[in-house]
């Protein structure tokens, strides 16, 4: 749970956050978890907990970095180290670059002038500023695909998150115009591109039957995209912000063709990955996912998962719960973009998701004791939640 290992204070830090520096360090990461088993580790793309010394993917696990390390519309991070063969875009130089950093250092919240020119690293190091996002997705994959094929003859985990489409969105010159519906799109079009490649590559180095791979988002899309027909989009707790693809793939191991509308979570990959490797989790954690390894091979027919937290986007707000086909949430929309709340956005609801998965139809005044438990449920896990924080 992202509340639980402090995530909303790492993506928004504040002198009232307990630590936002990044994710903490006693947490164990799946990098972590498999290097026990002798696995190599790899994270091409998007970090984002953590931007210090200490607190790098370095530091949590993976053996290789490459990528930007946090939002590519953010600026350049003071304490971090240049590559002596860095190199510079847009007519940077170095002198440049130590001012970028002083702006960022003087005001990091309102540093309009840096704003968009993240750096690019390669482990610890910043090998290029401001980076070249126009290439950033080849150059991702260039990445990935080499790590595959040195590390084809021993087990190895790949952390591969692309940086699109985040905005400012930039897709390379091929991919330009491909898709005929903007720049999101062409990014999309370049992403599918990338996954393909990826694919292709674990099949001609004989390694697909022999690998899980898990492809996902972590939220629904921008304004830029479409989440239709569900309603909302990024940073609300309506389907369209929470509610993501995911495609399991693994020959032999998992049957082709499958399709489930059962609950699961990025939260369940963790437990997921440990039996799947054969790997022991520790004991004495709270770990807020379920094993789905029986429910993905078709050893059970139903997901372990029975319900779900909605927390407001980057905040401790808990909005709402689904608990089987039956979702309440309070708001819906991110609490600082009430202006532009109407309609159901302003009173509690109730869906049957089962029946509207467009949550068209607010069924609050038909069960209101429906609602009422739902709430209740949701009380009582926010509560014990933090119990455990203070306790930790």
């Amino acid at each position: 749970m992202p509340v639980r290992v402090g995530v909303p204070s790492v993506l928004h830090p504040s002198p009232k956050n307990i630590n936002g520096k990044g994710l903490p360090p006693e947490e164990v990461t799946i990098a972590e978890l498999l290097k026990q088993q002798g696995y190599a580790t790899a994270l091409i793309g998007k970090w984002h907990l953590g931007r210090q010394k200490g607190y790098l993917p370095l530091d949590q696990g993976f053996d290789y970095y490459y990528g930007i390390p946090y939002s590519n519309n953010m600026s350049v991070t003071p304490g971090l180290e240049n590559s002596p063969d860095i190199v510079f875009t847009q007519g940077y130089n170095q002198q440049k670059m130590i001012a970028d950093i002083k702006r960022v250092e003087k005001d990091s919240a309102n540093s309009k002038e840096v704003k968009d020119k993240p750096p690019l690293l390669r482990n610890e190091h910043i090998i290029e500023y401001p980076t070249d996002q126009q290439t950033l997705t080849e150059r991702y994959t260039q990445e990935a695909l080499e790590f595959i094929k040195s590390n084809k003859e021993k087990p190895f985990f790949l952390y591969f998150a692309h940086s699109f489409p985040h905005v400012p969105i930039y897709a390379g010159k091929k991919f330009q115009g491909s898709s005929k519906g903007g720049i999101f799109y062409d990014a999309i079009q370049e992403i599918d591109w990338s996954v393909g490649e990826v694919i292709k590559t674990l099949q001609e180095q004989g390694l697909a039957k022999d690998t899980l791979v898990i492809f996902t988002s972590d939220n629904g899309p921008n304004s830029y995209g479409s989440a239709k027909p569900l309603k909302g989009r990024k940073f609300t707790t309506y389907e369209g912000g929470l509610r993501v693809p995911a495609v399991i793939w693994a020959p032999g191991q998992i049957k082709a063709g499958g399709v489930t509308d059962e609950i699961v979570s990025s939260l369940d990959l963790f437990p997921t990955i440990a039996t799947y490797t054969g790997t022991k989790v520790a004991e004495g954690k709270v770990y807020d996912g379920y094993d789905l390894y029986d429910f993905l091979t078709g050893k059970r027919q139903d997901s372990p998962r029975k319900e779900m937290f909605y927390y407001s986007a980057n905040t401790e707000i808990l909005d709402g719960v689904r608990v089987g086909d039956w979702k309440f949430i309070h708001k819906g929309y991110h609490p600082k973009r009430i202006k532009g709340a109407k309609g159901d956005d302003l009173v509690d609801k109730l869906y049957n998701l089962k029946e509207d998965m467009h949550e068209n139809h607010n069924l609050i005044d038909k069960h209101p004791e429906k609602a009422k438990a739902l709430l209740e449920r949701m009380q009582q896990f926010d509560y014990a939640l933090k119990q455990d924080i203070k306790q930790t």
